[in-house]
């Protein structure tokens, strides 16, 4: 039986909920096991697979936490004491994707460079709250009015989704740094969160902000988790043509940015323009909740099957190949 340790900070993230899928990996013959974070894993394996998601502690490790940076390092020594144990996702891939800024840069040229008419909506890091030097950089970055702000952390701590809405310079006085301003794109309230897991795509629609004028108003300010269809924020302007999402471009999107993030388990924020269809990607997570995905546990089960199983394949054939080199060409029968 296969050996699959996880940890989930279950105090925080209530999705995805591991404990009860472990039938469904048990039937599977895998062992699915919650280790102790703060114990050596050493003693706590073997682990054929390690899924974590530590989104939260890799901010605070960041930060000059101790205890998060070394829970951390237990994961990480363990890997590297046993690098036969695969390791999803891996923290180097993890690591641009806290940080909005550096994930927009990671898949802004890929999207661009496609053939596909696929964007990501104009941005730029504001690191003051200078207002001069904000208008420089607005201008510079072609960031345009109405735009959203956002915090510069992307997931892990408890203010990665209070964002605003600034509508003129006026309200420039609002920003709070570091964050990263992006054009807001008119979607008709309407937000496609796209589900990873491995080659496999789910997409859920979801209420968003409605359209916004670009007449001069008051900062709008929200927590981006909180929106439902009631709560829009803002007054519909105008109707327009409801754009729906084309499937075939969600997958061209989740494989351009799969082979940029080089990760197993993510999610992507996607938005249709509704002046001319194009999908922008506005958010990239990575291991999202998966709620509303049917089924999740038996689908995260048969990836990491498959993971496991090309592990061996790979192992099977050095064996093969390693033994063929010590017969040498003068030993081996015809």
């Amino acid at each position: 039986m296969k050996r699959v340790g996880y940890w989930i900070n279950i105090a925080r993230n209530k999705k995805p909920n591991l404990e009860d899928q472990k039938e469904i990996f048990r039937n599977a013959g895998i062992d699915l096991v919650r280790f102790d974070i703060d114990k050596p894993l050493t003693e706590q394996g073997p682990f054929d697979l390690i899924l974590h998601k530590c989104n939260g502690l890799m901010v605070a490790a960041k930060d000059g936490n101790s205890t998060a940076q070394f829970q951390i390092n237990n994961i990480k020594d363990y890997i590297e004491k046993n690098p036969g144990c695969i390791l999803v996702n891996k923290f180097e891939h993890i690591q641009p994707l806290l940080n909005r800024y550096y994930q927009y840069q990671l898949v802004h040229d890929p999207l661009l460079s496609s053939d596909s008419p696929f964007f990501v909506p104009s941005f730029v890091n504001l690191t003051t709250a200078d207002v001069q030097s904000n208008i420089q950089k607005l201008r510079e970055a072609n960031v345009t009015y109405p735009f959203i702000c956002k915090p510069i952390v992307a997931q892990g701590n408890n203010d990665s989704h209070l964002m605003s809405i600034i509508f003129d310079e006026n309200g420039l006085k609002d920003i709070q740094p570091p964050c990263v301003a992006q054009s807001f794109i008119n979607h008709n309230a309407v937000l496609y969160k796209v589900y990873i897991v491995g080659d496999k795509q789910f997409i859920v629609e979801k209420p968003s902000v409605k359209n916004l004028s670009p007449k001069s108003q008051a900062t709008i300010k929200f927590d981006a988790s909180k929106l439902n269809r009631s709560n829009s924020l803002t007054e519909w302007v105008q109707d327009k043509t409801r754009f729906t999402p084309d499937n075939d471009r969600i997958k061209e999107i989740c494989f351009i940015i799969q082979r940029q993030v080089k990760m197993d388990l993510f999610g992507i924020d996607v938005i249709i323009d509704c002046d001319n269809g194009r999908h922008a990607v506005i958010d990239i997570n990575a291991f999202p909740g998966y709620e509303d995905v049917d089924n999740f546990g038996e689908v995260l089960c048969n990836h990491l099957i498959n993971l496991m199983s090309c592990v061996e394949t790979v192992s099977d054939d050095a064996v093969q190949y390693s033994d063929a080199e010590k017969k040498g060409p003068d030993n081996q029968k015809d």
